[in-house]
């Protein structure tokens, strides 16, 4: 009896936190529903793609397909397609409280720590679903759940927990390329762990076979996709944007940003810009072990980006740096993997081989939201290991866990707040401009690629990007005409040093502080 009323608390709880969450969110959704980012049109255009039977044009290997496919049914709901990305992503940090707190029972602590950290995470989550649109949320819902698989006591005794592990890796791959490589990589050296630390034969062999049967899983879910998107770019890849990605940012001539290049034109006749297939973007060839100078170049970029990482844990919480600590003396303690806690050795090798991929390229904090999450469990974990002492009264234990929800949740409260409104003036700007820019029209911008593009898209017009750094008067002249250029977005006040511009009527008569747009078509 005491035990059914003790689950049925739990389960309280976790509905508790949900209730807040989905309150919170839906209440605070009006301050971020204009929020807009590059990435964010792209997987919004291919799913406009699949809703219109567009399907050659919807595959892409730059973007994973997960977050578009998702995101058609709320497009069909509502033509606010910003609105209907909102909604997606606040549905998917639902299911992520849901699946950390199915994770948490694979750390040992108290239920008051467990249900501290559920809270904790509701507004964590809440920052996560009101920032850019991305795959990032989805694929840490994803990864928690096969995490909360893999780290089981009980993983190698399942006869289903390999499928599943299959599964979850596939729809992780289908969410973000980078899944790809980090499941492959992580399900075997975790597989290897549990067939090491395994004590008869008999396990053994159903570690083997777990291991055989979850990749057989990840490849048939996988392998439809890379067929796919092989089929399109005319040879085998699971992805083009990790190639394309480490070109535009590890290089020591890259332009580190995503699209710098001149004007382009859109990836398809339905693209908003050249960013919805960046892969065919030409950035300079780089190959690190091409020589040393290189070879040492690299290496500033993983020990530059694995620097930045910890400066990203570090804004996450202060608590991280103490998290770290104690999960280092965890290991100086006993160094033995066989006897190594699963709590201590499993997030470890985690957070090694997430942050090891990534710091290859670029970090990016959305790039470890997952890591997040499992840094709130560890810390977790260390507070149920100090709580064993007598030293922590039940005093002293409130006072730590209020302090464990404010490391949190104070952080997460003040991204959100920075994240309030933005986007809003530049889609206010797009609806006092569409009676003056036709939909349809092409633009092109001496700067400010990005606010460039968002304007664009509010006007439904074509961005064909920014002008290149230092170009002449008579090539930019001659760039307009070939891609027969219909609108010029000069950000920055006057453009008295492009002469031409002058025999142009600029559209908005200086009424928009920072911008004039000149219609190319409409001669004074």
């Amino acid at each position: 009896m005491k035990k059914n009323s003790r689950e049925k608390s739990l389960k309280n709880y976790l509905v508790l936190a949900l209730l807040v969450y989905l309150v919170a969110g839906l209440l605070l959704i009006k301050y971020y529903r204009y929020q807009i980012n590059p990435d964010g049109i792209s997987y919004i255009s291919i799913a406009q793609k699949y809703l219109n039977g567009d399907f050659s044009n919807a595959l892409n290997g730059y973007w994973g397909p997960l977050l578009s496919w998702l995101l058609v049914p709320f497009l069909h709901l509502t033509s606010d397609s910003l609105l209907a990305a909102k909604l997606l992503t606040l549905l998917t940090g639902l299911v992520t409280i849901i699946a950390l707190r199915a994770l948490s029972y694979r750390f040992e602590m108290t239920e008051s720590i467990r249900t501290v950290i559920l809270f904790s995470a509701v507004p964590v989550v809440l920052t996560f679903a009101f920032s850019d649109i991305t795959p990032d949320l989805l694929l840490t819902c994803i990864l928690l759940f096969y995490f909360t698989v893999i780290f089981g006591v009980n993983y190698a005794e399942s006869t289903n927990k390999d499928i599943l592990c299959g599964v979850l890796g596939g729809l992780a791959y289908l969410s973000k390329s980078f899944a790809f490589p980090f499941f492959i990589v992580h399900f075997s050296i975790m597989n290897a762990l549990v067939y090491y630390r395994s004590q008869t034969k008999q396990a053994r062999k159903r570690v083997v076979r777990n291991f055989l049967t979850g990749t057989v899983a990840f490849a048939l879910i996988s392998g439809l996709w890379i067929g796919l998107i092989s089929n399109k770019y005319g040879r085998l890849t699971f992805g083009v944007s990790g190639k394309t990605t480490y070109k535009a940012y590890a290089g020591p001539d890259a332009p580190r940003s995503g699209v710098r290049l001149g004007f382009l034109r859109p990836s398809n006749e339905t693209a908003v810009s050249a960013w919805e297939d960046p892969s065919f973007l030409e950035y300079p060839p780089y190959n690190p072990l091409e020589s040393w100078s290189n070879f040492v170049h690299q290496l500033k970029v993983v020990g530059g980006n694995i620097h930045k990482t910890a400066g990203i844990f570090m804004v996450f919480s202060l608590l991280s740096i103490v998290t770290g600590i104690a999960y280092l003396l965890f290991w100086l303690r006993r160094f033995n993997i066989a006897k190594m806690p699963a709590e201590v050795l499993y997030p470890t090798v985690t957070i090694i081989l997430f942050v090891g991929g990534y710091s290859m390229v670029l970090v990016e904090a959305r790039y470890i939201w997952v890591l997040f999450i499992l840094l709130m469990l560890m810390g977790g974990y260390v507070l149920a290991r100090l709580f064993q002492n007598n030293f922590f009264t039940k005093t002293r234990r409130v006072i730590l866990l209020v302090i464990f929800f404010l490391s949190f949740a104070v952080p997460a409260s003040h991204g959100l707040r920075n994240y309030a409104h933005r986007g809003k003036w530049v889609y206010n700007l797009g609806q006092a401009l569409k009676n003056v820019i036709p939909a349809k029209s092409k633009t092109v911008s001496n700067s400010n690629w990005a606010g460039a593009l968002f304007l664009s898209y509010h006007l439904d017009c074509k961005y064909y990007g920014t002008q290149k750094k230092n170009i002449s008067k008579i090539e930019l002249k001659r760039q307009l005409a070939k891609y027969n250029i219909d609108y010029y977005l000069f950000w920055g006040g006057a453009a008295a040093d492009l002469g031409f511009l002058s025999n142009y009527e600029e559209i908005t008569g200086g009424r928009i502080p920072g911008l004039r747009i000149y219609g190319l078509k409409n001669r004074r």
